[in-house]
């Protein structure tokens, strides 16, 4: 036994309760007692290291200890109150551990099973085929935008570049901003609906239809100036375009096939228990 378990065990023999009233029924060092339930060291084998010193080792092993002689005290009275309940409540447990254990069961599963290969194809044509399901329920807007304090002077320069094309003026757009700006963003080609606006614009800018043109918006505020450019959108109720509901479709796709994977699965599992006589109906009438 090392130093620091025999400082720890000298300690530890301060807190243990009433150990020499009752055996305990293994062949182990107890800590501590409630009732017939022993706690012992082997219980907990991992609490510290060999970097803890003997003093927070003996702090930490002798709070976990009372902590456990409180739990299983209050532990015992609830159990001696709640005899009537105790059936229903271990038979929700019990419940809970087999979900626990299923559902660990097709994570392992599902991850070494699950083809997740979704091509472009295959989510064209569940657009295609389902387009009454893709309206929007959101104003969604493609734009670049840049956030400037407003002790910036020179911020005027960004209405410039931007009316007169992003692509025109990115270098020194890109300079500008990575120099001045609060936040930005040249990449217009990715679509974004009014949750994603709300964490990058204030709420006034945007708010009653101001981004459904394709232009300059601008906006002020006590703390900053506000730039955008709107290259296109669409309104709630439209279609959604393809690119933007392509990633949701994806994940309709692979929840789709994790389904049907788990119900052949489980169809196998049952039919091959079955025939193993695994299982049995017994005086199912026939």
């Amino acid at each position: 036994m090392s130093l620091k378990n025999v400082y720890i065990a000298l300690v530890l023999s301060t807190v243990v309760l009433g150990c020499n009233r009752h055996k305990p029924e293994k062949d182990q060092e107890p800590l501590a007692r409630v009732y017939d339930k022993y706690l012992y060291v082997a219980d907990i084998q991992g609490l510290i290291n060999d970097k803890t010193s003997p003093e927070d080792s003996a702090r930490i092993v002798s709070e976990y200890v009372e902590n456990w002689v409180r739990q299983n005290l209050i532990l015992r009275v609830a159990e001696d109150n709640l005899q009537s309940a105790l059936a229903n409540i271990n038979k929700q447990a019990e419940a809970y551990k087999e979900s626990l254990v299923i559902y660990a069961y097709e994570r392992q599963w599902l991850a070494e099973n699950l083809d997740t290969v979704v091509v472009d194809d295959s989510i064209r044509s569940y657009f295609d085929n389902n387009k009454k399901d893709f309206t929007l329920k959101t104003d969604i807007y493609q734009l670049a935008y840049a956030v400037v304090p407003v002790e910036v002077k020179s911020a005027d320069s960004i209405q410039y570049w931007f009316s007169r094309g992003i692509e025109k003026y990115r270098l020194p757009i890109e300079r500008y901003c990575a120099a001045n700006c609060q936040s930005f963003s040249l990449n217009s080609n990715i679509w974004l609906n009014e949750d994603d606006l709300f964490k990058l614009l204030p709420y006034d800018m945007y708010a009653g239809g101001k981004f459904r043109t394709k232009g300059i918006v601008t906006y002020r505020d006590t703390s900053f100036r506000y730039f955008v450019k709107v290259d296109d959108f669409h309104l709630a109720g439209d279609l959604g375009p393809f690119e933007y509901q392509k990633k949701g479709i994806k994940e309709i796709i692979i929840n789709k096939r994790k389904m049907e994977l788990l119900d052949k699965t489980y169809k196998d599992i049952y039919t091959e228990g079955l025939k193993r006589n695994n299982a049995e109906y017994i005086n199912k009438e026939q």
